[in-house]
């Protein structure tokens, strides 16, 4: 038999799956001895047939919910929809509020009231002006929930209002009314029977449709809800604090929702407060310490039990304490993380239940908010640890990791990286990125871009003036330039990670991005032409080389650019570019090992196609690496590997695995070349216009989150393929595409070794990769319970 409500006093914790996490708590209350509103679930299967196109209840559920409210008749002494002695209903979704979106939590309170129940809640509570008060508000938040009616209207309905006299709340709401009838298409329901219906329908509807701006937006959208992201419906009697003396309302945080300290805190308004001026929980706790006794020992039983901040709010009614609701409350990410670290201290939760709690926002936050208080701190005149460039004469300790994590989340990455499997790798441009990745946590470059070296302002002139050169000895003296330059790039990064591995990809431009611009070199030529004195020397010699350049780049101009001369290709033109980074490299590892440093360089070839196109490349790589490092080579163990980011060499995985170390896959590209089209026009247009249009084409990013199904089928393949060639090669993604739980989880499912990120990024991936490793463990672990009880 389907149970399609359920009352507060006759369920238990364990009903959580069919109460939801409020009603449970809420019954659990009841059992443990507190007072508690009186109240019913009505379940999700019955709030489906709330929300289905024509919105009728089968008899049974119909009758069910008659005999519900007759109960919280009989407990109340009140009668719904009674003039004298009317019963008011307050109609929440049961969805956590700290898991839910903005637009997710809405709720309806005093359902019930109408022309006639108000003057009833009147006598009820002595206070007319109150009463019409409670009236206006509901109007207004029926008028939003149930008719989608925006906000801004009933501002400005009743914007006429300059007091809040009993004469003024009666005009508002006669124009709340005219308003609902107006843009509701319905006039607002005085039978107190439709308006509970409506009440629940859109509570419940509440939970997946976000605020719309208009009616005609709501009636498009189907009521048809899915039961996997909806949660039931709570329906309690309001309890007004406003009834004799010693009552009031308010809300108890367990804790700090602000920094996650210990101590109660929250807000408090007695009765008779005409201003509703929160007094806060010192007022209650002077003038009630028994009452102020009992919400700390039911915040206490909460936290111990749920091992989560609660927020509780509470009514009192002549002396008699009320627990309306308790839900997990909304924190600040520093609270989050404070709250967290406290809970395992206190032994209500482990470290790994700590660490799944964790998400992207958290940390991004704290870490901007801890950036922001070091900054102060300098301005103040206080000068906490900086992060500076690493130059050669000065080498920073590096385990002054704390200068630039706050102390709980230095911890919770502590333990992340106790159980995380996945190493997490920095992706860098600048010798300062390595320093700045060290301090967060990377254990290693997974990705050095050492074209955005080669390409700053200061170098690119003497890129374009190599390849422009019309010899080889002419290409070699621009490259003997950049030489200095390059190593000590190399210098700072291997002293920065010193002992940890450093993945260098070679230069991987299209060639395009290293010529000056063709339309820039013609408009200078015309300008040279058109001049009067353009028979002088100079002038005549400038003219003769800006026609050398603009044949030369007209010679190298290719119609795909894109697909042209770039990364290991680009080296067959130009072989020059490769041979000074290598000798860089090489230079930089000698001078890095003479200083004691544990150098440990991977050198990444890009854009491998063919098997062949690696083993040229290895090939040069131990020639140049024979005449730099000499006798040192024995300390210097490079690797050569790959960067797999056509779908071509995903596909021949095992021959090219043949001349690699390892395998990097390369995901933005990968993901350009597996869909076809450009990442840039993607997100600008295709993506916006599947969003705009609703369409299921794409149903994320997939330059913003690992296209599994595809890309990823790719990646797990090659890595599969690879490694029945060489059990041990090593592998790790170094897209900017994977920092998310589900991309990370992926790659720890298929047994990558690390993933590399934009040094920002490295604590979430840390956290994430820790999330993922626990994730695993235990669906095993339930996998494993589930063969034994079905063999037994």
């Amino acid at each position: 038999m389907t149970k399609r409500v359920i009352l507060l006093e006759e369920g238990t914790a364990e009903m959580k799956g069919l109460m939801g996490s409020k009603g449970a708590d809420l019954a659990e209350l009841i059992l443990a001895g507190w007072s508690v509103p009186a109240g019913f679930v009505v379940t999700t299967e019955c709030c489906r047939e709330f929300c289905t196109r024509l919105g009728h209840l089968s008899g049974e559920g119909e009758e069910e919910i008659i005999n519900a409210i007759r109960h919280l008749e009989q407990q109340t002494g009140k009668f719904f929809g009674h003039s004298e002695n009317p019963l008011l209903l307050a109609v929440r979704t049961d969805q956590d509020r700290a898991r839910a979106t903005a637009t997710a939590t809405r709720s309806l309170l005093n359902v019930g009231l109408n022309d006639v129940t108000v003057e009833g809640l009147a006598r009820q509570t002595g206070d007319r002006l109150y009463a019409l008060q409670c009236y206006s508000d509901y109007l207004e938040e029926y008028g939003q929930l149930v008719y989608a009616i925006p906000s801004e209207f009933f501002t400005e309905a009743s914007s006429h209002v300059k007091g809040r006299d009993e004469t003024e709340l009666e005009l508002t709401i006669t124009q709340f009314k005219y308003l609902i009838e107006a843009k509701g298409r319905n006039p607002f329901p005085q039978d107190v029977q439709i308006q509970f219906k409506e009440a629940v329908r859109a509570v419940y509807h509440s939970q997946r449709i976000k605020a719309s701006s208009s009616q005609d937006e709501i009636v498009r959208k189907s009521y048809y809800i899915s039961s996997e992201q909806s949660a039931p419906v709570l329906i309690q009697t309001m309890i007004h604090g406003k009834c004799g003396e010693s009552s009031g309302t308010g809300t108890m945080y367990t804790r700090s929702p602000l920094t996650g300290e210990r101590g109660i805190t929250g807000q408090y308004v007695p009765t008779g407060n005409v201003s509703q001026t929160d007094h806060g929980l010192e007022r209650l706790r002077n003038d009630e310490p028994e009452l102020y006794t009992s919400l700390l020992e039911i915040g206490s039983q909460l936290e111990t039990h749920k091992g989560e901040v609660q927020e509780i709010t509470f009514v009192i009614v002549a002396g008699a304490l009320y627990v309306v609701q308790t839900q997990p409350a909304r924190l600040s990410s520093t609270a989050t993380l404070r709250s967290t670290v406290d809970f395992v201290h206190e032994g209500f939760i482990t470290k790994e239940d700590a660490l799944l709690r964790i998400e992207t926002g958290h940390i991004t936050e704290v870490l901007k908010q801890y950036y922001t208080d070091s900054n102060r701190e300098v301005s103040n005149g206080h000068l906490p640890i900086q992060i500076q460039p690493v130059t050669n004469d000065e080498c920073p300790a590096y385990n002054n990791s704390d200068s630039l994590l706050s102390a709980d989340l230095q911890l919770l990455l502590n333990w992340a990286d106790e159980v995380k499997e996945l190493k997490v790798l920095a992706n860098v441009d600048h010798p300062q990125d390595a320093m700045t990745s060290r301090l967060l946590g990377a254990e290693g470059i997974g990705l050095c871009r050492t074209e955005n070296m080669l390409l700053s302002p200061a170098r690119l002139p003497f890129v374009q003036k190599m390849i422009l050169a019309d010899s080889e000895s002419e290409r070699r003296r621009g490259l003997e330039r950049l030489l200095p330059m390059q190593q000590s790039d190399f210098e700072q990064i291997f002293e920065a990670m010193d002992g940890y591995p450093v993945t260098i990809r070679l230069l991987d431009s299209p060639l395009h991005e290293l010529l000056p611009d063709l339309g820039v070199l013609e408009k200078r030529r015309e300008w040279l032409q058109a001049e009067e004195w353009q028979e002088q020397k100079d002038h005549q010699v400038e003219l003769e080389e800006l026609e050398r350049v603009i044949r030369r780049v007209s010679e190298l101009h290719e119609h795909n650019p894109t697909l042209g001369q770039q990364a290991c290709r680009l080296s067959t033109v130009f072989p020059e570019i490769v041979d000074m980074q290598l000798e860089a490299i090489f230079r930089a590892g000698v001078i890095g090992i003479r200083q004691g440093w544990w150098v440990r360089p991977e050198i990444m070839i890009p854009q491998i196609g063919h098997v062949h196109e690696l083993q040229v490349m290895r090939d040069l790589v131990d020639h140049v690496a024979d005449q730099v490092l000499g006798e040192e080579k024995r300390h210097c163990h490079y690797r050569v590997g790959a960067m797999i980011e056509a779908p071509r060499a995903a596909l021949t995985a095992t021959h090219i695995a043949r001349q690699a170390d390892f395998f990097s896959f390369g995901t933005d590209e990968l993901t350009e070349m597996t869909f076809g089209y450009s990442r840039h026009e993607a997100e600008k247009r295709l993506l916006l216009l599947q969003r705009d249009t609703d369409s299921r084409m794409v149903t994320n990013n997939p330059f913003h989150v690992l296209d599994i199904e595809g890309v990823g089928q790719l990646i797990e393949m090659a890595v599969v393929q690879g490694r029945i060639r060489k059990p041990h090669l090593k592998t790790g993604i170094c897209g900017e595409n994977v920092i998310d739980l589900e991309s990370i989880t992926f790659c720890h499912r298929i047994g990558l070794d690390y993933v590399s990120c934009l040094p920002e990024q490295i604590p979430y991936a840390r956290i994430a990769a820790a999330q993922a490793a626990i994730k695993a463990q235990r669906e095993g672990a339930d996998t494993q319970n589930t063969d034994i009880s079905t063999i037994a």
